[in-house]
This record gives C-alpha cells, structure tokens and sequence, in this order.
C-alpha cells in the first residue's frame, strides 16, 4: 500500500520526479533508501528543501523510520546527520546551497530534494531556481556519475519550473515517463486510496478538491477546463516566449475559438517577449500584455470565454503571462 522507491531505482535515472497523493509514503521510502545504503556501503545522502525555515523541525527527521532500525542509533546536530554515530548526510537549504560551493561532498551519492513543488501562496520559488539548483548539484558531484537525485512533491500541478525548464510532460495515462536520465513516477494506489476513504477525515474530504489531490492524486491546481486541441481551420496570428518556451496564438473564425499551441507559423515574425532577459533581436517587448491590442484581443477571448489552450502546462503558463486568474 506504501510507496516504494524499488521499481523507480531500477530504471536507473539520474533524476527520478516523484509525484503521489499526500501521505503515501515517498519521503519515508527515500530515508529508508538512504539509510540501508548507508549502512552498507557508507554512501552518505543530502536531504534538499528550499528554505532555511524549513529545517526547523530537522532534530525530529528520524522519528517516523527509527524503529525499522531497533539497533540503529539515529541523531541530528544542527544540519548534520549522523548514523551510529558516523556523518550519514547533511540537510541543506537550496536558497543557501551557492554560498558553499568550495565544500566538498565526496561520499555523496544521492540528493533527496523534498517538495520541489510549491503547494502555497506563502513562498515562492527562488530566482532562477533551476539554475541555482544545477549548481548546486555541480558543487556536490563534479565530474562523478553516480549522485542521483529524487525530486519528491504531492499532486499539486504538472506546471512547475523543473518541469518548464525541461520541457518534461507527465503521461497521465501511465505510471513512468521516461525521458534520456531522467523519470517521472505519476504514482497512484488503489488499495491507499481505499484506505483512506475508510477514515473519519477521508469521508469528510471525499468527493472535494482537495480531496482529489490528496488521496486521488489529481493535481490541485490543475483542471482540464479550456483545454482542447486546436481546429485545422485555425489561422496563426502570433507567438510569444516566455519562460524559456514560445507559445503561438491561433484564430479559428469559423469556430469563433481562439487557441494557444506551441505551433507556431516559422514564416510569421511577430514574436513578443515580456521579460528583459529573453528580449532578443526582432522580438516585440511588451511589460504587460495589456498594451498591445493583439494581446489584448486574446484576454478578451479568454475573459468570455472562447480561447482554448492545447494542454495544461499552457494554459498555465498563459494564466501567468496575462497576470489572469487561475480558478477557470
């Protein structure tokens, strides 16, 4: 009923994207697979959140999985993890990570990045996180090929930086989506979900959507609502990049639907761009999209209604370059 790492660890990726309902066991597998390796070999782990705040509860790490190991001693002293008494791994603040590049982590061989995935409106992402992240892991592997990394997050949304910066797409329809070293494991169990409809807080939540994502592993911020793909009498009209990907803008005017596709017509050159840094040669820059009237066209079509988007990463990433809101 629990989730467990063996079958993900046996495709052999280097960065393997764990994605399950709430409470389904991926953080406790993870320890459980840092810990046996430990014990065996001496490979030590890092345990990766975002925030320093974050880590104030870290002296409490072992207390779910202490007693599968009865004679095991388990200690946490600031961010150092220790196993009878050995340094097993090191918990590490990524909004920090760049300010240690000179420390060397030799006996590191896997990296536990836990809730990669925002799922609040508190924090955010850090500024170019993937980037931040990269270096990091540089600092930590070097020129070594065996430190794998688990990206760990709840059902919260496919549209992510890790996932954007990639250009990865999880196949709803299947467990694995493979990709050249790298993994996602969309992972669902019947037999979790059962049981978690049989308690008292499971009946309450059942049927809500929280309750989905929480035990459906549906992802919270995502609904299929809009997203449709494009007719074949829908005419280009112009594209945009944003986030490192262009996204064309589709009229169909048989239809009366407006699409956005990552179709785009090579031969047509109005391009617009929203941010300074991706601002290139031959490319409109726009700060908000409402200053143009072609863009401001395609808010009207969203605004009543009629524009659809091919999948949900962009309809996503469209709700965020027209600043709309994100409840349709």
């Amino acid at each position: 009923m629990w989730y467990d790492l063996h079958t993900l660890l046996s495709h052999n990726a280097l960065f393997s994207f764990i994605i399950s309902n709430r409470g389904a066991g991926k953080t406790y597998s993870a320890k459980r697979w840092a810990i046996r390796s430990f014990l065996k070999t001496g490979a030590q782990f890092i345990y990766l959140r975002r925030y320093k705040t974050e880590f104030d509860d870290f002296g409490k790490f072992f207390n779910d999985i202490k007693d599968e190991f009865p004679d095991v001693s388990f200690e946490v002293k600031g961010k150092v993890i220790l196993i009878n008494g050995h340094i097993a791994g090191y918990g590490i603040s990524l909004s920090t990570a760049l300010t240690k590049k000179s420390v060397a982590y030799p006996l590191v061989d896997k990296i536990i990045f836990d809730e990669f995935v925002i799922d609040s409106k508190v924090i955010h992402y850090l500024s170019n996180e993937v980037n931040a992240f990269l270096e990091f892991y540089e600092t930590v592997a070097r020129t070594r090929n065996n430190v794998r990394v688990l990206f760990i997050s709840n059902a919260v949304t496919i549209v992510n930086p890790y996932f954007l910066f990639w250009n990865l797409k999880v196949n709803q329809k299947a467990r694995f989506t493979k990709y050249k070293h790298m993994i996602i494991d969309n992972y669902t169990n019947q037999e979790f979900i059962d049981m978690k409809y049989q308690t008292r807080f499971g009946q309450i939540i059942k049927g809500t959507d929280y309750g989905n994502y929480a035990i459906e592993n549906q992802y919270l911020k995502d609904n299929m609502n809009f997203v449709e793909k494009k007719t074949g009498d829908a005419r280009f009209e112009f594209s945009i990049t944003f986030n490192n990907c262009t996204y064309g803008f589709w009229s169909d005017y048989k239809g009366g639907y407006v699409y956005v596709s990552e179709d785009i017509d090579p031969y047509n050159k109005i391009c617009f761009t929203l941010t300074d840094n991706e601002h290139k040669p031959n490319m409109l820059l726009v700060k908000t999209a409402n200053k143009s009237y072609l863009l401001k066209g395609f808010i009207h079509a969203y605004e009543n209604g009629y524009m659809r988007f091919e999948d949900m990463r962009i309809k996503n990433q469209c709700l965020e370059i027209f600043k709309l809101p994100k409840s349709r």
